[in-house]
């Protein structure tokens, strides 16, 4: 009995025994190389390693988004301590921060970037390709404790840093042009507002202003709406500074001339039961005036003579109702109306900027192309691409898409927008030195309530370019909502001579030198039909008066506006470019000389420009200042014999840039 409980016992055990060996050549012989596998994969891990987001920069390099981080602390130091997650996680992701060194500096414009890596709005959404680059891998070990490290014998792909976006905007136009919008919002306690500069000749976006500002640097604090880049992706109606577009057509159609005369009606006009008024009653006004004192009525009358087809036919051709195809996301279309939508009033209420919704951006081009000389160009913001070694891998270039009108009607149409700025409803915008075109608008908002224009909310704007006779820089202002129901004269032109003032004025930025320091030759070449002067010298002058009046060419009579022409400016035979005027100097001479006698020019070279003056003044020379500051140019130069009340002219600036100039 004992000795079969014995036998049991030990074939028990050997059956055990040989169950036990049996499994072990199943897992070591048979599977080995299957449960190698299962253990590798429970000691190693995949670890994603996130490419270095790349820079976006301004025109001149500077950093307006960057990312933290390198790829040394991606590859060694962040991937041993990256012991965060479930033990069974198949793959970990590294993000790199993100941060904007300007903060809300074109924040809207610029947009961000979301938790993954990925860019959500604004440049960052657009160049996502670009900027993203290209993630690698790397496999490493993880001990008991969950905690991984690297080895130089595991597989890795290192990432492909992405490219760096160079954007056109120039980060110090875009911190004056903001603090100036900023502080007109804040002063006239307005809903907020927005603004373009730009070159008109090539469409270059040098900034783009939205208030309330975003930073990007906290896009979770801000709602969807407040992120919006409001220049491309909000449309208004754009009040009378869309008569610059009826002004074109009727130019180039030959429907008006300047001097064209047109019964004002004393303010009011009546269109199917609506009357159509002014802020000040007019009688007859010409053409020219009728833009410069911003008349409805008499554009009213002017769309009447234009008719529906060609009306529609220059919007369309200037771009509205169409996307102007600038690199970023959101850009809206706006809204013209096809003429089987008209009703009876349609056409002289889009004359005067009523019944059609436009973006800033296409405001904006369309004064571009009246600069340009009649030509529309496509809105340009990307620079160029840059890869790694600074190798150049895309880059933006300046298109013109079509001529709308032609170089003389644009000539034309320049001039009328300069009486705007020297005499009508812009003279805030005027700077001093420098001929600025430009053209005002107040638009009344719809009452979503009545379905009527709002008596209180309104936008009010001012788009001009100077100098008016060789374009250099635009700038578009809008203010919305001002408290008092402001108008573009005197909310928004303000704005715009204060940026362009400041923007001239700056010592890093090169356009003082370009408005100051233009040779003649290319600011002619840049005004495209040119007129030679007659010699006025010696008339009298109404007489003078009637001869350039039947030439047709622009002046302004200084000193009186009596006696004989003493001097002119420029001389006889000299071109008259653009929208230059002719200066006629009338009256008696001056202290300093006597009708006959020469006069030595006194050297102004680097005296402060009250001191400049006087000097001129003493020698009975009749001093014209551009600019302001220290005298860094005068003409004719110091020594030569002129006559007495002979214009000597004094290019300014300050310090830095005087020295240059």
């Amino acid at each position: 009995m004992f000795r079969a409980r014995a036998y049991f016992v030990v074939l028990v055990f050997a059956a055990l025994g040989l169950g036990i060996v049996s499994r072990l050549f199943y897992i070591q012989v048979l599977h080995n190389s299957d449960y190698a596998a299962e253990s590798r994969k429970q000691a190693q891990q995949r670890v994603l390693l996130c490419a270095k987001r790349g820079d976006i920069r301004d025109r001149k390099g500077r950093a307006l988004a960057a990312s933290v981080g390198s790829q040394l602390t991606l590859t060694a130091t962040m991937l041993a301590s990256q012991n965060a997650g479930p033990a069974d996680s198949a793959e970990r992701t590294v993000t790199l921060r993100r941060v904007y060194p300007f903060g809300e500096a074109a924040g809207a414009l610029l947009g961000c970037v979301g938790t993954d890596g990925f860019g959500l709005a604004g440049a960052e959404f657009f160049f996502d390709k670009y900027l993203r680059g290209e993630n690698g891998w790397a496999i490493v070990m993880r001990d008991g404790r969950n905690r991984k490290y690297p080895t130089l014998d595991l597989p890795r792909k290192q990432p492909r840093a992405g490219d760096d976006v160079y954007l056109t905007i120039d980060i110090d136009i875009q911190k004056i042009a903001e603090n100036v919008i900023r502080q007109a919002v804040s002063s006239l306690n307005a809903k907020g507002g927005m603004c373009i500069v730009m070159e008109p000749a090539n469409g270059r976006i040098l900034a783009m202003v939205n208030e309330p500002a975003f930073n990007p640097n906290m896009p979770n604090r801000y709602a969807l709406d407040a992120r919006l880049n409001k220049c491309i992706g909000y449309t208004y109606e754009p009040g009378s500074t869309f008569k610059a577009v009826t002004a074109a057509c009727a130019l180039q159609e030959h429907v008006k001339k300047e001097t064209d005369t047109i019964d004002g009606n004393h303010g009011v006009y009546e269109v199917y039961d609506e009357k159509i008024r002014d802020e000040k009653p007019y009688g007859k006004l010409t053409f020219a005036e009728a833009l410069s004192y911003s008349s409805n009525v008499c554009f009213a009358k002017v769309a009447n003579d234009i008719g529906n087809e060609r009306l529609y036919k220059y919007a369309r051709d200037f771009g509205f109702g169409a996307r102007a195809g600038i690199l970023l996301p959101g850009e809206e279309a706006g809204v013209v109306h096809p003429i089987d939508k008209w009703s009876g009033r349609t056409r002289v209420t889009m004359a005067i900027g009523q019944e059609v919704s436009v973006t800033l951006l296409q405001m904006s081009l369309l004064f571009a192309a009246v600069a340009n000389g009649g030509v529309l160009v496509e809105p340009r913001i990307l620079e160029s691409v840059q890869a790694q070694g600074g190798v150049v891998v895309d880059s933006g270039e300046c298109r013109p898409v079509r001529r709308v009108i032609g170089e003389d009607a644009a000539r034309r149409l320049g001039a009328m927008l300069c009486g705007v700025v020297r005499k009508g409803t812009g003279m805030k915008a005027a700077i001093n030195g420098i001929a600025v075109a430009g053209k005002t608008g107040t638009a009344q908002k719809i009452d979503k309530e009545t379905g009527t224009y709002s008596a209180t909310r309104q936008w009010a704007s001012f788009i001009g370019f100077a100098p008016a006779d060789h374009p250099l820089l635009l700038c578009a202002v809008v203010i919305d909502e001002p408290l008092h129901s402001e108008m573009g004269g005197s909310a928004a032109a303000p704005a715009f001579q204060k940026i362009m003032s400041q923007i001239v004025s700056h010592p890093q930025l090169e356009f003082a030198e370009k408005f100051l320091g233009a040779p003649a030759a290319a600011k002619e070449a840049a005004a495209g039909v040119l007129t030679e002067v007659p010699d006025c010298s010696g008339m009298p002058s109404d007489k003078a008066e009637g001869l350039l009046k039947s030439e047709h060419i622009p002046f302004e009579l200084v000193g009186g506006g009596s006696g004989a022409i003493a001097f002119q400016e420029p001389r006889p035979g000299t071109p008259l470019a653009g929208a230059q005027k002719l200066l006629l100097y009338t009256g008696a001479p001056a202290a300093g000389g006597r009708s006959g006698e020469n006069v030595a020019v006194p050297n102004c070279m680097g005296k402060d420009l009250r001191d400049a003056v006087n000097a001129m003044n003493l020698k009975g020379l009749t001093p014209y200042v551009i600019g302001a500051g220290l005298v860094a140019r005068q003409s004719p130069l110091a020594g030569e014999l002129v006559h007495h009340a002979e214009v000597c002219t004094l290019a300014c600036s300050f310090g830095e840039i005087a020295r240059k100039l």
